[in-house]
């Protein structure tokens, strides 16, 4: 791929096989120097006689001390070849996008590795190279993800004690932006003993204190007094569940617990939201 030059078109001073050496700018053009032309960067140019007859599309680089454009490589040429053509007048050379300096959409692009580099480093995304295909490259520092980019994590870490058998409560809330996020819930329940079953609920969703099947994360399990473990402590965690988030929303953690005798049982949860989209 070749750079560009904005209505770029000289007279060299002289035609044959040698390479083009700057005169003047054609009328209604601009020079290369005026329309910012770079040292030693390649350009692809256009070449041809006044009636047309003698044409030649090519690639050099421009050097601005001498104002020479190398005819390096000739792309084709009115004799229907690849050779410099050895123009009887002077012609007049233009600047000029041929179809492979130009991105496409519907084809595949060749870039060199230094091309790449450029592209990232002008939309700002240099660590690209340093991730694979299909991976989206991380930083090695301390760094979170910001509010709203994919990988930002919210989080509910506290405690519940329950006030009674069968009462559900809050562990905790958050408010999560839209969004789609990827949510996995934990808990542990004890309390002191002296209760012959367990009945342990938690979940996650957008009604306070609840642990209904409607919530969009249910977690229950339930040890009957025949059980000779109906006292004891357990911890429950979900599988990672997606949820789409379609308005700034409050989501709770909610916990419940079952049980007969004396109090005193609690439950200490999290809940991990990650951002996904």
């Amino acid at each position: 791929m070749a750079a560009f030059l904005d209505v770029c078109r000289f007279s060299p001073s002289a035609g044959g096989t040698t390479d083009w050496t700057y005169s003047a700018a054609v009328t209604g053009y601009q020079s290369p120097a005026a329309a910012g032309v770079v040292n030693g960067r390649l350009y692809k140019y256009r070449a041809e006689s006044t009636d047309l007859s003698q044409w030649e599309v090519g690639e050099g680089a421009y050097n601005t001390s001498t104002g020479v454009l190398a005819r390096t490589a000739v792309l084709f040429n009115s004799s229907g070849g690849t050779s410099k053509i050895n123009f009887s007048t002077t012609p007049q050379v233009s600047i000029v996008a041929l179809k492979e300096d130009l991105i496409s959409v519907e084809e595949s692009n060749g870039f060199t590795t230094a091309q790449q580099a450029q592209a990232r480093s002008n939309i700002g995304v240099t660590a690209v190279g340093a991730a694979g295909v299909g991976q989206i490259p991380g930083t090695t520092g301390s760094t979170q993800p910001s509010a709203g980019n994919i990988g930002e994590v919210i989080t509910i870490n506290s405690s519940l004690s329950f006030t009674g058998s069968a009462v559900s409560g809050n562990v905790g809330s958050t408010s999560v932006a839209p969004g789609v996020y990827d949510v996995t819930i934990s808990g542990m329940f004890g309390g002191p003993g002296g209760t012959a079953a367990s009945d342990w609920n938690l979940a996650f969703g957008a009604s306070s204190a609840s642990v209904s099947a409607s919530q969009a994360i249910q977690l229950h399990e339930r040890i009957s007094s025949a059980s000779p473990l109906g006292d004891m402590s357990i911890v429950l965690t979900s599988a990672s569940v997606r949820i789409a988030v379609a308005g700034t929303t409050t989501y709770y953690l909610c916990a419940q617990a079952g049980y007969t005798g004396a109090g005193g049982y609690a439950v200490q949860a999290q809940a991990y939201i990650r951002r996904a989209s």
